[in-house]
C-alpha cells in the first residue's frame, strides 16, 4: 500500500542497513550499521560503529544522519553524538542506490576535503503493519 507520498515499503530505504566505510590508503575498513527512515525521500536515522578513535575506553560510536533520496541518488550528513574525544564535524555522504533498493555505494568527505568510500547493504525492511479485526462476546453472569 502506498503512503501519501506514493512510496511503498518496497520503494523506499526505510530499514536496517549494514556496511563499512574506508579511509584512503591501506587502512582496514570500519564496519557500521544504519537505521534509516525514508519519508517521501527525506532521510533520517542513526548509525552505530566500533570506536576506532576518541578517548580510551569508548567501545561504540553513534551518530545522527539526515539527508535526502532523489530517485537512486542519496545524500546525507552524519554527525557523531557527543563523547570524549569525538569530533562533531559533519561528514557528508553521497551515493547511488541499486535499482532493487538493496545496496548503497558512494563517497564520504569532510568539508576539509578528506574523503573515503562507503557501502551499505540492506539487512531488513520494516514490517508492514496489518490491521486485524477480532470480535468477542462477553457474557456477565451474576
Amino acid at each position: 500500500m502506498a503512503d501519501r507520498f506514493g512510496f511503498t515499503r518496497d520503494s523506499d530505504l526505510t530499514g536496517l542497513w549494514s556496511g563499512e566505510y574506508r579511509y584512503p590508503g591501506n587502512f582496514k575498513p570500519t564496519p557500521f550499521s544504519a537505521h534509516l527512515t525514508d519519508t517521501g525521500g527525506s532521510l533520517t536515522g542513526t548509525t552505530l560503529e566500533p570506536a576506532t578513535f576518541g578517548a580510551p575506553g569508548l567501545t561504540e560510536l553513534s551518530a545522527d544522519i539526515s539527508g535526502a533520496r532523489m530517485e537512486l541518488l542519496v545524500r546525507f550528513t552524519k554527525i557523531y553524538h557527543p563523547a570524549p574525544g569525538i569530533h562533531r564535524d559533519p561528514i557528508y555522504y553521497s551515493g547511488t542506490v541499486d535499482e532493487k533498493l538493496t545496496s548503497i555505494e558512494g563517497d564520504w568527505r569532510f568539508s576539509s576535503g578528506f574523503l573515503g568510500r562507503f557501502v551499505l547493504i540492506r539487512a531488513s525492511r520494516p514490517a508492514a503493519a496489518q490491521s486485524i479485526r477480532t470480535s468477542a462476546s462477553i457474557s456477565a453472569k451474576r
